[in-house]
């Protein structure tokens, strides 16, 4: 005769494990809530961290002072105006400057400036009152901030792919933890240096972060304020959790 499987029986349970189920499938579903709101802030953030570097500008320079204090005695008295040179750098205006082939930022400046004014002219205007170190300061800075522009696109790639893989499956674990700590690093210290390079300048231009630099400084916080509220909720729902001893030796059994 074959021998009969065992088959849990619903009305076996006590009523006391009963609520613990409904307790349990309640947290769940307040897990699913969680979950959700998780998913929308993650991706506005990367949205917003996509147009950022694509698309807006990263930093504004500005350089302002009389002709006088450009050329010198090459310009008279009568002649003398104020002039204002602006140039707004994007993150693949980092990536892709040195392959234009400028041999140090100045030229880089003048060349891609909006002012109107012929690059020769500028270009010489700015040798007339910047310094040598002056030059290698800004160079060493551009330097900094392509590095950095490298691994704010690597950092928010590998965010994307680590994002897809695990929250899908509505899990985050280290790795998740791991690629929002160093996509939000880089992008806070990006902006930190921008103002630092702006401090630095002062007196000679104005440098300062532009719209995309605040954008993913703002994302970054965010993300970070998001999934740590999320963090500590799913602690405390997990500490909340009755075990059901014998639903759970039923599964092992089968």
């Amino acid at each position: 005769m074959a021998k009969r499987s065992k088959k849990k029986n619903p009305n076996a349970l006590s009523e006391q494990q009963k609520a613990d189920i409904r307790h349990n499938q309640a947290l769940d579903l307040h897990k699913d809530k969680l979950d959700k709101k998780l998913n929308i802030a993650i991706g506005i953030v990367i949205a917003v961290a996509v147009i950022a570097l694509l698309l807006l500008p990263a930093l504004n320079m500005n350089f302002s002072g009389s002709l006088s204090e450009f050329l010198g005695g090459l310009v008279t008295e009568e002649n003398d105006q104020e002039m204002s040179v602006t140039l707004d750098m994007t993150y693949f205006d980092f990536l892709f400057a040195m392959s234009k082939g400028y041999k140090d930022s100045i030229e880089y400046i003048a060349n891609s400036n909006s002012s109107g004014i012929g690059a020769t002219i500028l270009y010489n205007a700015f040798m007339m009152k910047v310094t040598q170190e002056d030059i290698d300061l800004l160079d060493s800075a551009y330097i900094v901030a392509l590095v950095l522009t490298i691994l704010l696109f690597v950092s928010l790639i590998s965010f994307i792919v680590v994002t897809i893989v695990k929250r899908t499956k509505k899990s985050d674990g280290i790795l998740f933890m791991s690629a929002v700590i160093i996509f939000s690093i880089f992008a806070i210290v990006q902006w930190i240096f921008f103002i630092a390079v702006g401090i630095a300048s002062a007196g000679r231009a104005q440098i300062q972060p532009n719209i995309a630099s605040y954008l993913l400084c703002a994302a970054a916080v965010t993300l970070c304020s998001v999934y740590g509220v999320y963090r500590n909720k799913v602690k405390k729902l997990n500490g909340q959790r009755k075990p059901v001893e014998n639903i759970q030796q039923d599964k092992d059994e089968r």
